[in-house]
């Protein structure tokens, strides 16, 4: 047996931890990984799955105004396709900050007033 053999080997009792050799990817591997992870962000990306996302949204979005008995309002923006124009009580037009810090200053270009009525029957 060799010293390098004897390394792996654990003593009686005592536990075998990982070997950094066995920790890290040969370059084989890595490529093959970042393979892998590639073709996974490719296939979740594809139009059939985001098509299926949007319709589990939907559902998801529908069951909770169904749930608290509320009206929906579509943001005409980007969210218009969750709901069903069934169940679309009102539209509004809602830019979202996110990915932009500190940024909390009021649009004036979009204050939504329809909405306050619909607001208002529903307690806020």
């Amino acid at each position: 047996m060799t010293e390098c053999d004897q390394e792996h080997k654990p003593e009686p009792g005592t536990i075998n931890y990982p070997q950094l050799s066995d920790l890290i990817f040969n370059n084989t591997s890595n490529n093959s990984f970042n393979k892998v992870l590639g073709e996974l962000k490719r296939s979740t990306l594809s139009i059939p799955n985001r098509l299926r996302s949007i319709k589990q949204d939907a559902n998801f979005v529908s069951e909770v105004a169904s749930a608290y008995g509320l009206p929906l309002v579509a943001n005409e923006r980007c969210g218009s396709w969750y709901i069903s124009p069934e169940q679309k009580k009102q539209s509004a037009y809602f830019k979202s900050t996110d990915g932009h810090m500190a940024q909390w200053s009021f649009s004036l270009r979009r204050l939504n007033l329809q909405v306050l009525d619909t607001i208002g029957q529903f307690d806020g």
